[in-house]
């Protein structure tokens, strides 16, 4: 599809330690729309798999133990919107842009909880003479006509006019953009980790140590818009193969080897719902096909995130049900991995009702444990599975410089 992005110039940050160039926000350009092709066969859901569960240790799992005292700085959460930016998404993201005020009011009103915010989109963007940059920030808007920069990149909680705040920025992405028919929004979630790193004095500050953080993709199509299914291919350019950053697994090793293996995060999913035909059919009445995100849900199921509807009335409905996973979130652990077997969990002092579930690789408490409590968990893995390839990003032409060096365990 013929690109027609210009950049926004780009502010270059020094950086310490290793000189790392952080991602720079980029303006816009117009719009462009799909043409269609003849379609293929009926898309089917893509089946998941639940671990193997052995009754009782072999060589081939090893024990694994979690502990941790709870701190009063856990109700800290960085929220992180991945926004789908692409000619499908235009009616989608106006709705969008008009239902934020619950949401933002229900983060506001929420006295107990630390918030910030962040936005990308899930397309590369222009960053210099033939080089594409995926995963960065965009600056928040107080009107539609340009990028405001004294507002900066993070939205926190207290800012005046926040539902004005959303509207304007939402439609200052837009949709519709030449060269959006390849929808990445883990890979752009992936660099903007890379781009985001708290320790390093040219990050985004979009991420801070203590905090949590809360990812929310919203998308009418799945990872390189077919999640690298032939099957589901609609238009005769769009197969793309998921590259290494595309994939649901490498997202979350990436994260915990970044900001270490103890670090809470979830990542929620406005989607097509894998499966939902009826969903399917009212988006792709809008002119553009649309695709289950099954790599989406895959990620969010993983991570113990949410999965909402991008077909809902009211998108505030599913943002709110977000704030109530971040709150759940929390209250949870991030493991290893998925744990083979019933963990066993311990809370010092004792809790009166401890009640929790297993989700993906993590362990949500259904009533939060309070500050001051220590957590212990035991639980094992498959000693024999390798872990998913976590690879550093390689430098970009005119965005980054430098390799950054991975710091494990920081925590």
């Amino acid at each position: 599809m013929f690109l027609s992005l210009y950049k926004k110039a780009a502010a270059v940050v020094p950086v310490l330690l290793i000189g790392l160039t952080a991602c720079n926000p980029v303006q816009f350009s117009a719009p462009s729309v799909k043409t269609s092709e003849s379609p293929t066969p009926t898309p089917t859901e893509t089946p998941t798999t639940t671990p193997t569960v052995s009754p009782s240790p072999t060589p081939n799992l090893r024990d694994v133990t979690y502990s941790n005292t709870v701190e009063a700085s856990n109700n800290k959460i960085d929220i992180v919107l991945v926004v789908d930016d692409s000619n499908s998404m235009l009616a989608d993201n106006q709705k969008l842009a008009a239902k934020l005020s619950s949401f933002v009011t229900t983060l506001q009103s929420n006295k107990n909880l630390d918030w910030q915010m962040c936005l990308t989109v899930t397309r590369g963007l222009s960053s210099g003479a033939n080089s594409v940059a995926w995963g960065a920030s965009i600056y928040w808007q107080t009107n539609s006509a340009s990028p405001n920069t004294t507002l900066g990149l993070v939205l926190k909680k207290g800012t005046a006019n926040l539902s004005t705040i959303f509207a304007q920025t939402i439609n200052y992405v837009g949709a519709g953009w030449a060269g959006s028919n390849d929808e990445r929004a883990i890979k752009a979630a992936y660099r903007h980790v890379y781009n985001g790193d708290y320790r390093y004095s040219g990050a985004s500050g979009c991420y801070r140590a203590d905090a949590a953080i809360a990812y929310v993709i919203i998308s009418d199509e799945d990872e390189r818009s077919i999640g690298g299914d032939k099957t589901q291919q609609y238009y005769k350019d769009e197969y793309y193969a998921l590259e290494n950053e595309d994939q649901p697994q490498v997202f979350v090793d990436y994260v915990k080897s970044t900001f270490g293996a103890n670090k809470r995060f979830t990542v929620n999913s406005i989607i097509v719902k894998p499966g939902d035909a009826a969903c399917m059919k009212t988006q792709d009445a809008g002119g553009a096909k649309s695709h289950y995100g099954v790599q989406y849900a895959a990620l969010s199921n993983l991570t113990g995130g949410g999965i909402g509807s991008i077909c809902e009335a009211d998108f505030g409905t599913n943002l709110n049900l977000f704030v109530d996973k971040i709150v759940d979130s929390l209250g949870s652990v991030n493991l290893e991995c998925t744990p083979v077997g019933t963990p066993v969990v311990t809370i010092t002092p004792t809790l009166a009702s401890l009640s929790y579930r297993v989700q993906g690789m993590s362990i949500v408490f259904d009533t939060p444990v309070p500050a001051g409590s220590k957590i212990e968990i035991k639980y094992q893995c498959d000693a024999n599975r390798t872990p998913s390839s976590v690879e550093q990003p390689q430098s970009e032409v005119g965005f980054f410089t430098k390799i950054m060096n991975f710091f494990k365990n920081l925590f």
